[in-house]
Order: structure tokens, then sequence, then C-alpha cells
């Protein structure tokens, strides 16, 4: 019989923004695997070499006028690449779902 104790919860990653290190630009994480974060940049460019980003308007990060674009293409690195802290932006973005693993 199992009891309460032998469930295994899982704790819900909550998606946030971080400074990457490498660029110098923000990033959105979506998800960490062991000690690498999976994220998408972010850009005020609306295309990425042929292809458009997502825009988000109104800007999260409140210092800024001009809308934040998030290139569509996920990425995957180390995290110590990224900042310690959290960057303080708040944006509803559960559209960008992950990626389907191959």
């Amino acid at each position: 019989m199992m009891k309460n104790n032998d469930i295994l919860t899982t704790k819900k990653f909550k998606r946030h923004f971080r400074k990457y290190i490498k660029s110098g630009h923000p990033a959105y994480i979506l998800d960490q695997e062991g000690n690498m974060y999976v994220f998408h940049r972010v850009t005020f460019a609306t295309k990425s070499g042929h292809h458009t980003n997502w825009k988000i308007d109104p800007n999260p990060d409140k210092t800024k006028k001009t809308p934040m674009y998030i290139v569509k293409q996920e990425q995957k690195d180390n995290q110590k690449h990224f900042s310690k802290k959290e960057l303080p932006y708040n944006a509803d973005l559960d559209f960008i779902k992950r990626a389907k693993k191959k």
C-alpha cells in the first residue's frame, strides 16, 4: 500500500528573465536541465536572420519604451553564463512552449 510520503512531488519551474552574460542582453529562461538553462534570447530586432521574432508589447522592462522581441529559436547554456539574480520583469509569456525533443 502506498502512503502519501511515497509520492514524489516535483516543483514546477518558474519561468523568468536573467541577464545572459555572453551577450549582455536579457534571456527568457524556460526550464532547467541539470546545470543547464533552456532559454530564448531577447532583442530589439524584429527579425533574426530570415526568421521573425515574437513581439512583446508593452516591454516588460519598464525603463524601455520600444517593444521587446524574443527569438523563436530555443537555446541551452550553462548556468554560469547567466546572472545570479533574476531580472524584475513581469510578463505573461505562456504562449511560448518548449520545443519537442527529437
